[in-house]
């Protein structure tokens, strides 16, 4: 299978890494760790081979119990003025 070398977004150079990655789902966000990735060297874009993605939508779809939970803060900068810094 043919894995691309350079960035689309920017022409540099992408690296075979292993990341953390968060995928939207619904309301939901999902959190994978140990995800196979390509990352550009030059301005972080993340890449996922296609079976990478279709196993995280098959997982998010079967609803297996997760590793762990951990809670998030959310906040919205519209609450917030700048020109409170």
């Amino acid at each position: 299978m043919f894995k691309p070398t350079k960035c689309a977004r920017c022409g540099g150079s992408l690296e075979s890494k292993t990341i953390t990655h968060q995928q939207p789902w619904g309301g939901e966000l999902y959190e994978f760790e140990s995800v196979p990735a390509l990352v550009c060297s030059q301005c972080g874009e993340v890449w996922l081979e296609a079976e990478v993605g279709q196993l995280i939508d098959k997982i998010i779809q079967q609803h297996p119990q997760p590793k762990r939970y951990h809670q998030v803060p959310v906040f919205s900068l519209a609450d917030f003025s700048l020109s409170e810094q």
